[in-house]
């Protein structure tokens, strides 16, 4: 855990701008409640803002690898569709 404050410590500006793209998220599905395809949209500016900062994170940290991307895509995906799925609920 210690490690965990020291890494947010040292980049505290990617954490900083990661916490505006997941707050950009979470607003912009609260303020599109009833306006399902603006939700989608969100969702995925949200996901696809999600995979960039981690590009950009781990590029500048020097560890960008294929694997680290794909990560970040999976966890965008899956996001994106457990959201969608709630959003399209029947």
């Amino acid at each position: 855990m210690k490690l965990f404050f020291e890494d947010i410590k040292e980049h505290f500006g990617h954490y900083l701008a990661l916490g505006f793209i997941l707050a950009f998220g979470v607003g912009a599905l609260v303020f599109f409640q009833r306006t399902p395809q603006m939700q989608i949209i969100s969702l995925f500016l949200t996901a696809s803002f999600y995979v960039l900062w981690g590009v950009v994170h781990h590029y500048s940290e020097g560890d960008l690898h294929l694997r680290i991307i794909l990560e970040y895509i999976a966890v965008a995906l899956l996001g994106f569709l457990i959201l969608w799925s709630i959003i399209y609920r029947t």
